[in-house]
């Protein structure tokens, strides 16, 4: 690259910031209106979700002393069962029972769909976690959903290895909708899309503004009459220049 195209992408580059610089207002209308789009619909539309976790451990029942008696092999079993309790307390057997007992007005899909279950990797915790708009419950559902786990893996597996750690407490704080980070996207978004509308703009305008514009027509400037000082005309630049020009 030699010099007079370094110059050229210098020019190019002051060119672009002074069109943003010029056009900031455009930007700023989009941003504010996307933001407050975004606010409006988060604050309104979009219905808070509460989440209630219980935590439940996968252990086979010793009957030794202190609970001490395991093999490896009984470890490595139980934390082969967290896979398959994860996919158990899924299954419209657990689910089905879980709605019928509560009296709930959901299907075993919306159900579902509510309901996540995590698993600590390396290990025999489990996490039942579950959302509703209602943080009771969400708490009532989370906690009966590892009560009803502990009944079918006795009837299915034949042992009682599902213990239920810490019981599912109501929310305090939603955890969706994520109002800042969705504000920050709507921000982020809005000012792309003001950006792109600048440079729109810019490219459909055809006036001449500039000793530039005119020899891209290919026509030379012969000669140029400043602004003088008390002329009320201002261009883009500060200043209105009229130029003679004759075709080369």
């Amino acid at each position: 690259m030699d010099q007079h195209d370094m110059i050229d992408q210098e020019i190019d580059l002051r060119e672009l910031i002074f069109i943003i610089l010029e056009k900031w207002w455009i930007i700023a209308i989009f941003i504010v209106i996307g933001v407050l789009i975004t606010a409006f619909v988060t604050m309104n539309l979009i219905t808070p979700m509460y989440e209630s976790r219980a935590t439940l451990f996968i252990g086979k029942d010793s009957s030794s002393i202190g609970g001490l008696d395991l093999s490896i092999g009984d470890i490595q079993f139980d934390r082969n069962l967290v896979s398959d309790y994860r996919e158990l307390i899924k299954t419209r057997l657990v689910t089905t029972e879980v709605i019928n007992s509560l009296g709930l007005n959901l299907t075993v899909t919306e159900l579902r769909n509510n309901l996540d279950i995590s698993i600590i990797s390396d290990s025999r915790f489990m996490h039942v976690v579950y959302k509703d708009p209602n943080p009771q419950m969400a708490t009532t559902i989370a906690n009966r959903l590892s009560e009803e786990l502990i009944d079918k893996a006795v009837d299915i597996v034949g042992v009682q290895n599902v213990r239920i750690v810490d019981y599912a407490i109501p929310g305090k704080n939603p955890v969706s909708p994520r109002t800042t980070l969705n504000l920050a996207i709507s921000f982020v978004l809005s000012a792309m899309i003001g950006l792109f509308s600048v440079f729109l703009i810019n490219m459909l305008d055809n006036t001449i503004k500039k000793e530039e514009d005119v020899e891209r027509l290919g026509l030379s400037v012969i000669g140029i009459v400043p602004k003088f000082e008390g002329d009320d005309r201002d261009d883009d630049r500060g200043s209105w220049w009229s130029r003679i020009f004759k075709r080369t």
